[in-house]
């Protein structure tokens, strides 16, 4: 049942991360640098592994949320706005 667990929290974390996106503009720049969400998410999936926290739901979301900002168009870390 753990797979089962984890499928549902990676499309709620897809599907979280889309309605985000499209009702916010925030994003965070810095000297040139763009980080997108799924970079953000990414990040904290590798302090969960050597914090060596396991806990299914919050990986499944995080890995939704990850695919979601992959799947855009523009997805890359060069700020074209500098």
């Amino acid at each position: 049942m753990e797979f089962a667990i984890y499928s549902i929290a990676i499309l709620l974390g897809y599907v979280i991360a889309r309605f985000v996106t499209e009702k916010t503009t925030i994003h965070i720049r810095v000297k040139g640098l763009w980080f997108h969400h799924w970079i953000l998410a990414s990040l904290l999936m590798v302090a969960l592994f050597l914090f060596e926290i396991y806990n299914i739901e919050i990986w499944g979301l995080l890995t939704g949320v990850a695919l979601e900002g992959l799947s855009r168009k523009n997805w890359s870390i060069k700020d074209q706005k500098r």
